[in-house]
């Protein structure tokens, strides 16, 4: 999270860490007559799964850091594909960008992109990538814990789903980012277990999570107003829980954390939103409906 002056806490932070590639590095012009200045921009193309045989996520970023526009604006105009400088890569601040293809064999189709803000990016050389079997596309950030639910799908195996309102933004004024999301580890599973009780009775359950492979999933809205209309939900998967609130309180860790970890920047931007902001009274309505169990496993833990 950004810090001001006074070292108080000015923003809340949502990052996106990973390796990829740049492409389509350029410079976006912007109206507004002189004074307006163009903005560089590129695509971030994000890998993950198997080093062997990886799936590409693409993100369509504006370049923000400092460091990262002098690296990047080394390759505006470079077309050629062989000449794409791989990076290790942070990008902040991701949104899904909803759109109805125009043209192609999926003409009138909804589609939807990934954008950010790209905060760092560094060359590395093939040598620390071979050094690696997965690659992972890690999302960490604070926000609040929603509609946890078994689902077993007829056809595949039963899982454990659930949505976060990620904050995101200014603290005096944050955005939320509604993240679908599969809980994919032991651990994080037996804690959004134990939080369905607090969940269920309208308690807000903040909580510090670790993703991996954001990915968006685009649809066109069926209802009201807006029927038609293209619309795009986040995905991913959940992998680790540091911290959860409820109602302000500290319920996990019970001890506290020892300084130098992930989790403590998300610890302190936790204690900044319980003092600064409102928990979402309700997530936004999708047209899709969401998968209902066909049967739910009793919880593995006390409740918080």
């Amino acid at each position: 999270m950004t810090n001001t002056t006074s070292n108080a806490k000015s923003y809340f932070d949502l990052h996106t860490e990973g390796y990829g590639r740049l492409q389509r590095v350029r410079e976006v012009p912007v109206r507004g007559g002189r004074r307006a200045q163009p903005f560089l921009a590129c695509t971030v193309a994000a890998f993950v799964g198997s080093t062997k045989d990886p799936v590409t996520r693409y993100f369509d970023v504006k370049v923000s850091g400092a460091e990262a526009k002098k690296l990047v604006e080394r390759y505006i105009g470079v077309d050629d594909p062989k000449q794409r400088p791989l990076v290790k890569f942070r990008l902040g601040d991701l949104w899904a960008d909803p759109f109805i293809r125009t043209s192609g064999d999926h003409k009138g189709d909804p589609a939807a992109s990934l954008k950010g803000r790209l905060l760092k990016a560094e060359l590395i050389d093939r040598a620390e990538l071979a050094q690696l079997e997965q690659y992972e596309l890690i999302t960490r950030g604070i926000g609040y814990l929603n509609r946890p639910r078994e689902v077993t799908p007829k056809d595949g195996d039963p899982f454990l789903s659930c949505s976060i309102g990620a904050l995101a933004g200014p603290v005096d004024e944050p955005d939320y980012r509604y993240i679908n999301t599969i809980v994919t580890t032991e651990n994080a599973q037996h804690l959004v277990r134990r939080c369905v009780q607090a969940i269920e009775a309208e308690r807000k359950v903040l909580i510090a999570f670790r993703l991996n492979d954001m990915k968006v999933d685009a649809y066109l809205r069926t209802k009201d107003e807006h029927a038609g209309e293209p619309a795009a939900s986040l995905e991913s998967k959940l992998i680790h829980i540091g911290l959860i609130k409820i109602d302000g309180q500290q319920v996990f860790p019970t001890a506290a954390p020892a300084p130098v970890t992930e989790d403590a920047s998300a610890t302190e931007d936790a204690d900044t939103a319980e003092g600064t902001v409102e928990a979402p009274t309700a997530e936004p309505v999708q047209d899709e409906p969401v998968p209902a169990p066909e049967a739910e496993e009793p919880a593995l833990a006390a409740s918080f």
